[in-house]
C-alpha cells in the first residue's frame, strides 16, 4: 500500500510540473559541451541517408561578484558630511569571466540628506557607471541624485562591466541632520 501511495505520489508530482519552463544551475569550472547535427538524404527520399554530428566544448565560468561599504570619517557630528565609498569586485577564483550588468542599490541611511558629487572608478574594468535614484526603490529618475535629497531615498549604481578579477568603487556623500 505504502509503495502504491508512493508512486502516485511521484506521478502526481510529475504531472504538476509538464509543461512548465525547466531551470538548472550549471557551477563554476563545468564543462559543457554542444552537439550540433546534421542528415543528408536524396531528394527522392530513396537510397542513401547521412548524418553528421560535430560537437564542442567548453568551460563555464561564473563570475563572483563581491561588495563593501565604508564609511569615511565612522563618526561625525550633526551638520558634518561624511563620504560612503561601495567597492564592486569580480572574486572570480579563475580570473577568465567577465561580469555584466551589476546593480547595487543603496538606502540612503536616517537622518542624513545626499551632500554634493559623486565619484566613480572602474578600475581598468572597461566598464562603465550609470547612476540613478528613486525615492521609493521602484521609480529610479535616470539622473545623479539630487543634493538635498532626504531619506528613504535609494541609490542605484549599474555597472555595465567588470573585468576579470578587476574591482570598481563609487562614492557620494551626505550631510549628517
Amino acid at each position: 500500500m505504502k509503495r502504491w501511495l508512493l508512486t502516485w505520489l511521484a506521478a502526481l508530482g510529475l504531472l504538476a510540473t509538464m509543461g512548465k519552463e525547466a531551470q538548472a544551475m550549471t557551477s563554476d569550472g563545468t564543462l559543457v559541451t554542444n552537439v550540433a547535427c546534421a542528415t543528408y538524404m536524396s531528394a527522392s527520399g530513396a537510397g542513401f541517408a547521412v548524418s553528421y554530428c560535430v560537437t564542442t566544448p567548453f568551460i563555464l565560468n561564473n563570475p563572483c561578484i563581491a561588495l563593501q561599504k565604508s564609511a569615511n570619517p565612522t563618526a561625525q557630528a550633526s551638520g558634518g558630511l561624511v563620504t560612503y565609498t561601495i567597492w564592486v569586485v569580480n572574486c572570480q577564483q579563475s580570473c577568465a569571466g567577465s561580469a555584466f550588468n551589476i546593480n547595487v542599490t543603496d538606502r540612503l541611511p536616517d537622518n542624513v540628506v545626499m551632500g554634493a558629487g559623486t565619484g566613480t572608478w572602474n578600475g581598468g574594468s572597461g566598464g562603465n557607471w550609470y547612476m540613478t535614484s528613486g525615492s521609493n526603490n521602484t521609480t529610479w529618475a535616470v539622473n545623479e541624485p539630487k543634493v538635498g535629497q532626504a531619506t528613504p531615498y535609494y541609490l542605484r549604481y549599474v555597472l555595465d562591466q567588470l573585468g576579470p578579477c578587476k574591482s570598481a568603487f563609487v562614492t557620494f556623500t551626505v550631510s549628517v541632520l
